[in-house]
């Protein structure tokens, strides 16, 4: 009689790389059966494993995928029983995580992870932003391993970035070290003209780079005197109508660095604006004697002839500002003469009558 099957197989779910096993039982011991995969004879090797015992046939499937999904027979003869196998895919997860990551300014990082699934697709965020592949970000992906490799960083780079696939998310944070700021081009040294004004000028290793301009130990403030500018990698200190007291050491300062020069302010002679006039006046009387100097702070020397006179009750002397006066009082026949007022190089000279 012909072999039939007192046990049909039975339709199973099965999880995703694990194992499953299809069983049957015969009519009869031993009878020769072929097991199928939809049209497809299957054979014993590493996926399928066949056994017969007496009336049960087994067929074992190692490894299942969701491939492995579908409808599979044992045949004996003419005869033959089926079942439908489900295989739930394992959703795909992060066997290892992105890890933090530091590097210099202008270096590169790469960002890592593994996936369970060699054939999952990923997403790349930094923040809540999707990121796309160019020149910066270099994305790849081999078999399970997923790179995001950020090139040139800048201090704007760093943050938190993420490998998203399905529901699953890994997030690591990539710091950015800074390189300090250096001058590219230091302060030259200069002299100027007094009154006239002079531009100190530096160039940093990056641009707008905030600096302070200094006098010595004291910070200068932007006004009349001083104007600070910055334009790209330029910085800039005007200095106007510049005095002998401006002369010094000025420096320029960002961060931890420093760039410092001096300036030397060459001083005009101190000139006469306007210059004595010859007076006249009768014996017991008193007359003035007054110039004008070009610098309200230079010393002045009164001469009568040849001899540097000195104040007293008779002559009197006084400076108010630019103006320098000598005052003669009680006038006797021997006070007239020349007398001459002298600054630095400069002198003027006046007669002085008595009637």
């Amino acid at each position: 009689s012909p072999v039939t099957f007192k046990q049909e197989l039975q339709s199973q779910e099965a999880e995703e790389g694990g194992s499953f096993t299809l069983r049957c039982e015969l009519s009869k011991p031993g009878a020769p059966v072929e097991w199928r995969k939809g049209g497809m004879v299957l054979r014993s090797g590493e996926k399928y494993q066949m056994k017969q015992k007496a009336y049960t046939a087994e067929l074992l499937i190692r490894n299942v995928q969701p491939q492995d999904s579908g409808d599979y027979s044992c045949v004996c003869g003419v005869h033959k029983t089926k079942a439908h196998i489900r295989v739930n895919a394992q959703p795909v997860t992060f066997r290892t995580k992105l890890k933090n990551q530091e590097a210099a300014e202008g270096g590169s990082v790469t960002l890592h992870c593994e996936l369970s699934d060699p054939g999952a697709a990923v997403q790349w965020l930094k923040g809540a932003e999707v990121l796309k592949p160019g020149e910066k970000l270099h994305m790849r992906k081999n078999g399970n391993i997923a790179e995001l490799c950020i090139k040139n960083l800048q201090p704007q780079d760093a943050g938190q970035y993420s490998c998203v696939t399905g529901e699953q998310k890994t997030t690591a944070e990539v710091n950015v070290k800074a390189s300090p700021v250096t001058f590219k081009q230091e302060l030259q040294s200069q002299e100027a003209e007094e009154g006239g004004s002079v531009t100190l000028r530096c160039e940093l290793s990056k641009p707008g780079a905030p600096v302070e301009w200094r006098k010595g130990g004291m910070v200068l403030k932007s006004g009349e005197k001083y104007q600070m500018k910055q334009k790209a990698s330029t910085a800039e200190l005007l200095i106007r109508n510049v005095q002998p007291q401006d002369s010094g050491d000025y420096s320029c300062v960002c961060g931890v660095h420093k760039t410092k020069a001096h300036i030397r302010v060459n001083a005009q002679p101190v000139t006469f604006r306007t210059k004595l006039k010859n007076q006249e006046a009768a014996e017991g009387g008193s007359v003035t004697l007054h110039c004008e100097l070009s610098d309200p702070g230079a010393a002045v020397q009164w001469l009568k002839g040849a001899e540097v006179l000195k104040s007293g009750e008779k002559l009197h002397m006084r400076k108010n500002g630019n103006i320098a006066e000598l005052c003669i009082k009680n006038l006797q026949p021997q006070d007239a003469g020349q007398y001459s007022c002298v600054t630095g190089e400069q002198k003027t000279t006046a007669e002085v009558n008595v009637k």
